[in-house]
């Protein structure tokens, strides 16, 4: 889950000016290790979306 994020950090890192706010538009260039990791990221989504209630039922439970 850590590189997943990692990954949708550094794509949404390439859409934001430098004071931190979200560009009007932008060109993005997606490197085809980019395209690789995010077939993989879909993927994985994709195999625990039948599982989404049961985690998010264990991510809010109060320890």
């Amino acid at each position: 889950m850590l590189a997943q994020s990692e990954l949708i950090d550094t794509l949404i890192g390439r859409c934001v000016m430098h004071g931190g706010a979200a560009a009007g538009e932008s060109l993005l260039l997606v490197t085809h290790g980019d395209v690789e990791d995010l077939v993989h990221l879909t993927d994985r989504l994709r195999r625990l979306a039948r599982f989404e209630d049961r985690i998010r039922v264990m991510v809010m439970a109060k320890p």
